[in-house]
């Protein structure tokens, strides 16, 4: 293509300066303010406002003060859980950035996409999103999806040679060819910014766990309304109070319903996501949560996930002889300078010089890179070679022939240059260049070379085939053009595996997850990286993509549990085999960098793109986006989205089991015919103390040591059997306790005495309750978590309310006598007696169930 200078960095910045960001403004987040009103508009607080006007009208001063006090720090509460998390939030979608490549002061280099100015010059690939409006200055083959603007989903076509076809526009993905274009306009001035507003207003719709939680919420809702009901129509017939049956009715309401369940799920979400990030998982959709913590398989790529993606040339083949890429005596090779020519024009990746100028950096693709790094290395200049001729045609990668090819025109001399797989690269070949000049490519010059090439995949190393011919070009198919070619040579590129990845196939071996490489390099480099990281076992074997296309469905199910490796294979297969997987019963995460890619990452259950290999097209149909392309990282992820299923389900269960207890033992109190158990400023303050901390505690608990040591989650409900039983048991024993303790005041003093032991008890067993969940739902009472502060906070509550007991000014406002101590201890002692012989037997129960 055409050398270009683009824009300078000075006239960029002005530029930038009068356009401002390439970005779209979306809807303003709500206002501190309309966060804190909102927590106000919920009918249960509205019925608390009513009953606390009520209270003041009929002379209970004290009580309406003190239940709009709690409604107000309820409020407060809820608004810092929110304005925390949308802050969370915020910072997680900042981590999210997205470059292009563009042309300023003649050198190609990559830049943030919101820094894009009119004028620029940017160079758009396969699987690129589209930065800004825009015209195309030279296109190859390019085909275009623009269904974010129109709606339809077939490519069309772009031609920088036809008018109307010579304009693309922003959010559109580049889905065939290549093209340099320079920028029209950018953010809130081109086509898609004019709609971009009112699609970022749309609201996304609910995932399944937010599903099941409103779900929850509603059967919640329903015991809160029936069970207020039936207190009040109690009540009424014993001829209590009608104010105090109604103040009563609505707070055990109020109580019922965990109303700050979805201000902890939030800021569950928002701050385990923003863990996620810093450890460079970001996930796009909060689905891929549950999955995660399901997960039994993880399909991944080789290249730039088990390996480093640091590609260097190391073994060069030509003319029969093996050379050392740093060896000065290949460029003595009459063969070299076709091989270095190939390398270097067909080629779409180019070579930034650092600001040293002893080295570059790779713009593109990094095996591309590796043979442009080794042909500068031996002094060609690739720029002036670019120059010499003209890009006639090209032949964009096949990911089924493995090959890339260019037509090149230079001196009236027109030549097909071709790069790719060696077995297609030879198969396409009908001579071999050596070193007195071209030869027939006979049967035992092909088994010669078959085994050069599969002496350097032994080595781990990737190999790269070149062949070339002349050609009278008159538009002739691929086919033809890469056909009869002259087998020039092959390259062997080092691509080191990642030093962490060993551990964390044993990592996730552990947790019950199977690691399964899709790769389409040979199969011998393949196996050579797998056996180094220890993912290959006795038994299990290496499969090719032509191996696997000749079995029938029935045999591949069969062998399928036994494949480890499938190496040179397409991205038809790659979903295929996904397919196969979850039809045996696995959840299955799969990575994947390219267009082709899209198909496997969206059947997958979780779709796993790459961050910086990873095109726009793959990212978009991906559910997580890794930002170092790194299978360690999945690994990490996944034991990361365990934590905050983990953590949401505690807050859940921590929620639901309190609320439900303090139902009961009101509404037992009234069946049996006592007066109530609580008083309304009561239950609204044993809400208040004992909801949201202790459940937010629950939301942010780090991660245990025991997370990745246990078998993948099944079913897809949220609460298991032992759950349920859970639930039975601790709300029947806090109403019971809570009970019991109110027969002790009753017996032994009056009815203040009574509520003081009853308030007291239902409060401390839900103390229980939170260590219960938290040790033996999160594994956290353990030499590795106790510096986790938050397991000390039942002792702050506890302390808190002996001063509401015995302080006289506390116990005067919430209508109390100080029990004497005797009552108290002995009120203690059978509620912790009987909550931890439950717990134990729990902790039984729990192993039972765990081993069978």
């Amino acid at each position: 293509m055409e050398k270009r200078a683009g824009l300078s960095s000075a006239e960029a910045n002005r530029r930038l300066a009068r356009f401002g960001p390439n970005t779209i403004v979306h809807a303003q987040a709500s206002t501190p303010l309309q966060q804190l009103l909102s927590q106000f508009v919920s009918p249960l607080v509205i019925l608390l406002v009513i009953a606390t006007v009520l209270s003041l009208v009929l002379g209970e001063t004290l009580d309406g003060v003190l239940i709009l006090t709690i409604v107000v720090l309820n409020a407060l509460l809820g608004f810092v859980q929110e304005y925390k998390a949308e802050k969370a939030l915020a910072a997680l979608k900042r981590m999210t950035v997205s470059t292009i490549r563009v042309i300023r002061d003649a050198v190609q280099g990559e830049i943030d996409s919101s820094l894009l100015v009119p004028g620029d010059v940017i160079i758009l690939e396969e699987g690129d999103k589209v930065p800004a409006d825009a015209k195309l200055l030279e296109s190859m083959h390019m085909e275009m999806n623009e269904a974010s603007l129109t709606g339809e989903s077939m490519p069309v076509e772009k031609n920088s040679s036809e008018p109307g076809k010579n304009t693309v526009y922003l959010g559109t993905i580049v889905t065939h060819g290549r093209s340099v274009a320079e920028v029209l306009s950018t953010g809130a001035a081109t086509k898609f910014g004019t709609i971009a507003v009112k699609l970022s207003q749309m609201k996304e719709g609910k995932t399944p766990l937010e599903k099941k939680l409103a779900a929850v919420a509603k059967q919640l809702g329903v015991l809160a309304g029936g069970a207020a009901l039936a207190v009040f129509g109690i009540g009424y017939l014993r001829q209590h109070p009608v104010i105090e049956g109604v103040l009563t009715a609505i707070s055990l309401a109020v109580a019922a319903v965990p109303e700050g369940l979805p201000a902890v799920i939030t800021i569950t979400l928002a701050i385990g996501t923003q863990r996620m990030a810093r450890k460079r998982a970001i996930l796009r959709k909060l689905a891929a949560i549950e999955a995660l913590g399901s997960i039994t398989v993880i399909a991944t790529d080789k290249t730039g996930t088990i390996t480093k993606n640091e590609m260097r040339v190391a073994d060069v083949w030509l003319g029969g002889r093996i050379y050392r890429a740093d060896d000065a005596a290949i460029r003595r090779a009459n063969v070299f300078p076709k091989l270095t020519k190939i390398a270097s024009l067909c080629n779409n990746a180019s070579l930034a010089p650092r600001e040293n100028h002893d080295d570059y950096d790779v713009v593109g693709d990094q095996t591309e890179g590796s043979l442009l790094l080794f042909a500068a290395d031996h002094a060609v200049n690739i720029p002036l070679l670019r120059e010499q001729g003209t890009l006639v045609e090209e032949f964009p990668f096949d990911p089924t022939t493995k090959t890339m090819s260019v037509v090149w025109k230079e001196d009236a001399v027109t030549t097909v240059l071709t790069k790719g797989a060696p077995e297609s690269v030879l198969a396409a070949s009908s001579r071999v260049a050596g070193p007195k000049g071209e030869v027939p490519l006979t049967r035992e010059k092909k088994e010669q070379i078959f085994e050069a090439f599969e002496a350097f995949a032994k080595q781990g190393l990737r190999v790269i085939a070149f062949g070339m011919k002349k050609i009278s070009w008159n538009g002739q198919i691929r086919q033809e053009a890469e056909s009869n070619l002259t087998f020039i040579g092959f390259v062997g590129i080092a691509d080191p595996a990642r030093e962490e990845v060993k551990d964390a196939i044993r990592i996730a071996e552990e947790a019950g997850i199977a690691t399964v490489m899709i790769t389409g390099d040979n199969e011998l480099t393949a196996l050579a990286i797998a056996k180094h990281i220890g993912l290959m076992k006795r038994g299990e074997e290496v499969m090719t993509g032509k191996q696997f296309a000749s079995l029938s469905d029935p045999q591949k199910r069969r062998v399928l549990p036994g494949v480890r490796v499938f190496a040179r294979t397409t991205p038809e297969q790659k979903l295929e085999i996904v397919r196969l997987l979850q039809e045996a019963g696995h959840v299955v995460a799969v990575t994947g960098d390219g267009v082709n890619d899209a198909l496997a990452l969206k059947q997958a259950d979780v779709g796993v793109a790459m961050g910086i290999a990873g095109t726009d097209v793959a990212k978009e149909a991906a559910d997580m986006i890794v930002t170092d392309d790194n299978y360690a990282t999945i690994v990490e992820a996944v034991s990361e989205g365990r934590v905050i299923f983990d953590n949401m389900k505690a807050s859940v269960k921590y929620l639901i089991g309190c609320n439900i207890g303090e139902v009961l033992a009101i509404l037992g109190g009234a069946l049996l015919g006592w007066p109530f158990v609580l008083t309304p400023l009561q239950i609204l303050y044993v809400n208040l103390a004992t909801d949201g901390l202790p459940a937010l505690a629950l939301a942010v608990t780090p991660k245990h040591h025991a997370i990745m040591k246990r078998k993948p989650r099944t079913g897809t409900s949220l609460f298991t059997k032992f759950d349920l039983l859970w639930f039975a048991e601790v709300t029947v024993l806090t109403a019971a306790t809570t009970l019991i303790a109110f027969w002790i005041g009753m017996q032994s003093a009056n009815i203040e005495v009574a509520r003081a032991l009853a308030f007291t008890v239902v409060i401390l067993a839900q103390q229980f309750i939170f260590w219960d969940v938290a040790a033996a739902d999160r594994q956290l009472l353990n030499r590795h978590t106790l510096g986790n502060w938050w397991l000390i906070l039942p002792f702050p509550i506890m302390a808190v309310q002996l001063a509401i007991l015995y302080v006289p000014a506390a116990n005067r406002i919430f209508t109390l006598s100080a029990p004497e101590f005797p009552l108290l201890l002995l009120s203690f002692l059978i509620t912790s007696g009987m909550l931890l012989i439950a717990g134990l037997r729990k902790r039984f129960l729990r192993k039972f169930f765990y081993e069978s």
